[in-house]
């Protein structure tokens, strides 16, 4: 068996299914979660069981070192030739913490645009994904963030992380965020979507947020609090009607998957999420 970064997608958890369930009876959605910003999926396999099957996309020049020379758009294209190896037809749900978000949302505009697509993306979950687009600049100074590292972290991992970050914000800072029309997404969970082509259309997205800023000795913010004020973390400059729903969880963007209490809430939010997907697109199945 390779590595993470080998086998794409990994499969994180299998689901545990009632022995005594019905054949008949809807099985959970297959969830694929796509990698931060650091090009690793190690934070996802922390998570408690997520009742559903769940598969990781690590970043696959990680090793390598080498540039997306497409930027987010090839990343995208790779990484839904993975999802589809994985889960090649039926009901699909993607998301990721942070960068994975903002890769999610290009995957989602590439398989709109498919036009015999065999998948059925329920929504995006993005944990924690700040918006890019910045209308004014913020009161205090831009900071970067320390990372923090274990006592046992090799060079070569601490080497290989920061590469993938720098890789990260020059694809960002270049990307063309896909476009979509505004005022078709539902803030209720009660009705469907307008009925018609879905091509221009976002799908549902749910946000979780972190509740607190990453502590700054030096008297800035960092990067990933720009918009920690919005409760949309500035989407709503991007497009006014794509975050459907907001659930706030406990931590700061960089300790949401690394102490007890916070990957049981982060868990528990990604959880949640997944079910209101699933039921929005039921909803609109009886519409």
């Amino acid at each position: 068996m390779g590595s993470m970064f080998e086998d794409q997608p990994q499969v994180i958890q299998d689901p545990d299914l009632p022995k005594d369930a019905s054949p008949w009876a809807r099985k959970p959605t297959p969830l694929v979660l796509i990698h931060d910003g650091g090009g690793t999926i190690f934070s996802y396999y922390c998570l408690d069981h997520l009742g559903r099957p769940v598969y990781g996309i690590a970043n696959p020049h990680y090793e390598s070192g080498n540039s997306w020379a497409g930027g987010i758009p090839e990343m995208a294209r790779q990484y839904l030739k993975f999802i589809k190896s994985a889960v090649p037809s039926g009901d699909v749900i993607i998301g990721g913490w942070s960068l994975g978000g903002l890769i999610s949302l290009e995957v989602a505009r590439q398989l709109a645009d498919e036009k015999d697509g065999t998948l059925n993306l329920l929504g995006i979950v993005m944990i924690d994904s700040v918006c890019p687009v910045v209308r004014t600049a913020p009161l205090l100074p831009v900071v970067q963030h320390a990372m923090k590292w274990g006592e046992h972290t090799r060079q070569d991992t601490k080497d290989r992380v920061m590469r993938c970050f720098s890789e990260a914000i020059r694809m960002v800072g270049e990307w063309p965020m896909p476009a979509w029309e505004e005022g078709h997404q539902e803030k209720e969970h009660h009705g469907s979507r307008p009925k018609g082509s879905l091509a221009n259309r976002p799908p549902p997205v749910i946000l979780l947020r972190a509740m607190e800023p990453v502590p700054s000795p030096e008297g800035g913010i960092a990067r990933v609090d720009i918009h920690r004020g919005d409760q949309l973390l500035g989407w709503g400059n991007y497009n006014k009607d794509l975050i459907t729903k907001v659930m706030d969880i406990p931590g700061h963007h960089f300790n949401i998957f690394h102490t007890d209490d916070t990957l049981e809430t982060t868990a528990e939010g990604i959880k949640r999420a997944c079910v209101e997907l699933e039921g929005m697109d039921r909803n609109r199945a009886f519409a």
